[in-house]
């Protein structure tokens, strides 16, 4: 891959540092169906997945309900919550809508979009650094507060595993989170840093350190790579 120019390489480095920085301190944050300790705690669970021994069985078999067993965890957060988090972060390829309604019924479908949330931000960001060789940032400060859990209006059954916005304009991508507004506001902030850039979108001429084209043809391959349906 070819950045425009080293100029370019530079302001792109920095740009996502800061917009990282900022959206690493909002997966800390209380939500509105998880604390701010809760949402920290999931963090380090996302991690610990990756060192996790039945993650790593479950991935080496043909299917991952041929294995049993407890998942190597780091937190005292619901047992249904850190299957969640561990099948997400090491196998998110073969999820399946019956499992997915089990741990709904666990936690709630509220809770389950919150959480997947927060997990699919910190994996980015994680997953910048890992590419970069640096370090992985210190666990966010978890804020203070308790969730509202208020379940916002406008949102119902468009065919998804989850209720999500009804409103037919938006991208399925972008209402994925829809449920837990608060949250997908960081979800949102990612993509636009990383990818749809906003507005600027459907020009293929945008200020960025990678061209449309570029960004066009990372996406492709990663969602290839990652067997995403899209």
């Amino acid at each position: 891959m070819t950045l425009t120019s080293d100029a370019a390489a530079i302001e792109l480095n920095e740009t996502l540092a800061s917009g990282h920085d900022r959206l690493w301190q909002g997966l800390g944050e209380c939500g509105t169906w998880w604390s701010g300790a809760e949402r920290v705690a999931a963090i380090a669970e996302a991690r610990q997945a990756l060192r996790c021994e039945l993650c790593k069985a479950r991935s080496e078999a043909l299917t991952p309900a041929m294995v049993a067993g407890d998942h190597d965890c780091v937190s005292a957060l619901p047992a249904p919550a850190i299957d969640l988090i561990h099948r997400l972060t090491t196998d998110p390829g073969r999820l399946s809508n019956d499992w997915a309604l089990r741990v709904i019924d666990a936690i709630t479908e509220e809770a389950y979009v919150e959480l997947a949330t927060v997990i699919c931000v910190q994996y980015v960001i994680d997953s910048f650094n890992r590419c970069l060789d640096l370090p992985l940032r210190d666990l966010p400060l978890a804020g203070d507060g308790s969730p509202s859990q208020v379940r916002p209006d406008g949102v119902g059954d468009v065919g998804a595993w989850v209720s999500q916005a009804v409103d037919k304009s938006l991208a399925n991508v972008s209402r994925a989170a829809s449920l837990v507004p608060d949250t997908e506001i960081l979800w949102r902030e990612v993509v636009q840093m990383h990818y749809s850039r906003g507005a600027q979108f459907a020009d293929l001429v945008w200020d960025r350190g990678l061209s449309r084209p570029q960004v066009e043809l990372l996406a492709s391959t990663v969602s290839a790579l990652n067997e995403c349906f899209y």
